[in-house]
C-alpha cells in the first residue's frame, strides 16, 4: 500500500496544537485497544477529561451492556471483515455522529483504530444540503455513561470489592 500522505517532519507541538484545534472528536486506540489519542473536542463532546482517558481500555468508554457489540465491531475492523462503522448515537442525551475506521500499515496489517465524533446538528445539516437526509436510526439510550477510565477492583465471592 503506498502511502497517500506526506508529512515533512513536524514539531510534536505542532503536531498536538493541530489535534487539540479540530473541530472533531478524535480518539485513537493502539493495536491492544488502549487509548493513545483524546483530543479536546472529543472530551467536550463526550463530557471526558481526555487526559484521564489516555492510556485507558476502550471498553472502559462504555457502558457494560454494549461491549458485546464494540468487540464484534472492532475484531471486525482487525480482520477486515469491516472496512468502517458509521452512525448516530445518542450519547447522555447528547446526538453525535460517529465515523470509526481501522488504519493498516503499508503491508495492510491492523495498527490502530480512530473514531472521529461529529456534531449531529452540523451533519444533519450538510446531509440536507445535499438531499441525501433520512431519519437516523440512533445507537445508544442517553440514559448512560461510561465507566471511569480507572480499573475497578475486583469482586470477592461474596460481591464485596477487595
Amino acid at each position: 500500500m503506498q502511502s497517500r500522505c506526506w508529512i515533512m517532519e513536524l514539531p510534536v507541538e505542532i503536531l498536538e496544537g493541530i489535534v487539540d484545534t479540530l473541530n472533531v472528536g478524535l480518539v485513537v486506540l493502539d493495536k491492544d485497544d488502549k487509548i493513545v489519542l483524546f483530543n479536546r473536542k472529543a472530551g467536550e463532546m463526550l463530557q471526558q477529561d481526555p487526559e484521564e482517558r489516555i492510556g485507558s481500555p476502550l471498553l472502559r468508554c462504555h457502558p457494560e451492556r454494549a461491549e458485546p457489540g464494540v468487540l464484534k465491531m472492532i475484531g471486525e475492523m482487525k480482520s477486515g471483515k469491516l472496512e468502517k462503522y458509521d452512525g448516530w448515537v445518542n450519547f447522555i442525551g447528547r446526538i453525535i455522529y460517529e465515523y470509526i475506521y481501522p488504519i493498516r500499515d503499508k503491508d495492510g496489517n491492523y495498527v490502530a483504530t480512530v473514531a472521529e465524533f461529529h456534531d449531529a446538528a452540523e451533519k444533519a445539516e450538510y446531509l440536507k444540503g445535499l438531499g441525501e437526509w433520512t431519519k437516523p436510526d440512533m445507537h445508544g439510550t442517553g440514559d448512560s455513561s461510561p465507566r471511569s477510565p480507572h480499573a475497578e477492583p475486583p469482586l470477592t465471592r461474596k460481591g464485596h470489592k477487595k
